[in-house]
């Protein structure tokens, strides 16, 4: 993920799929969906984080040879 972007948002429409790379294209954006919808309120949102749910990382560091079966683990 590299820097900030825009999306445009039409109120209870479908969600926003285009990142805009600046905050004047999404605001061109929004004008013109909203003059193709004039009923439509339209958002330009901004990404503000960037939140990711990362599992347990194992690194091998090569410190000792391979797992053996006496290595006290009881199962």
């Amino acid at each position: 993920m590299s820097g900030t972007f825009w999306m445009v948002y039409g109120l209870h429409q479908r969600a926003p799929t285009h990142r805009h790379k600046t905050e004047l294209s999404a605001i061109t954006e929004a004008k013109r969906l909203a003059r193709q919808s004039p009923e439509v309120e339209f958002y330009v949102l901004e990404a503000t984080h960037h939140v990711v749910k990362r599992d347990v990382d194992v690194t091998d560091i090569g410190t000792r040879d391979r797992w053996t079966p006496d290595d006290d683990i009881p199962f």
